[in-house]
């Protein structure tokens, strides 16, 4: 993972790659807004913060804001265009948040991150350090892609679990790789997941235009089950 996310960082396409930062705040005051809340002040963790696109945006809402990122040339990025002083910006190794104390967070955002994971264990894994994570009364706020019902789209995935990685020997971009093509979620295993976690689901909703083939792109917000 870290790998593929720091040739992102070195590329002159990063924006493309991670998208573009004139429409950070519109996406950031939607996803609040389409989940019922306009969530400020105390502590933030971002997950998968990339060149902090979102970074300074939160940096305005919440009294101290905790971004982590797999990628250390992203941060590196990140660092030089965002220079508010209650940012703290951290690496994490993978598939879990090791830097990040357990419940620090009055709110976690994780948006555009979990459709780049390359494998469902590691999402699930994202999940349980949600958990960890949050503070007793926090509220995670979350986008990921999530599997259409149906053969069709399951049989997709296989095949798509088994062409990435050859795909990549062959083709050498960025966007060519497991770990930006990512994986994606049946209903069933993400409800298993939240459920294993310990979490709770307090507010969803869809897009009703799905960029994401077979999948519907749903937005969480999260909270411990009890």
């Amino acid at each position: 993972m870290r790998t593929t996310w720091d040739a992102a960082a070195a590329s002159d396409r990063v924006d493309e790659l991670v998208g573009d930062p004139a429409t950070a705040r519109a996406e950031l005051e939607g996803l609040f807004g389409r989940l019922g809340t306009d969530l400020r002040g105390g502590i933030c963790v971002e997950v998968g913060c990339g060149p902090g696109r979102m970074t300074g945006l939160l940096a305005e809402r919440f009294d101290r804001v905790v971004a982590v990122d797999v990628s250390e040339g992203m941060l590196k990025r990140a660092r030089s265009a965002v220079t508010a002083p209650n940012v703290d910006f951290r690496p994490v190794g993978g598939d879990r948040l090791e830097t990040v104390e357990d419940g620090i967070a009055d709110a976690l955002v994780c948006y555009l991150v979990l459709q780049h994971l390359p494998e469902r264990r590691v999402v699930l894994s994202y999940l349980d350090e949600f958990a960890r994570v949050l503070s007793p009364g926090g509220s995670a706020f979350v986008q990921l892609p999530v599997m259409d019902d149906g053969i069709r789209p399951r049989l997709w995935r296989v095949a798509r679990t088994v062409a990435v990685p050859v795909s990549a020997v062959f083709r050498r971009d960025v966007t060519d790789r497991a770990a930006y093509r990512g994986t994606r979620l049946t209903e069933a295993e993400l409800q298993a997941g939240l459920a294993g976690a310990g979490l709770r689901t307090a507010a969803r909703d869809e897009s009703p235009e799905s960029p994401y083939r077979y999948a519907r792109e749903v937005f969480l917000r999260l909270e411990h089950a009890a």
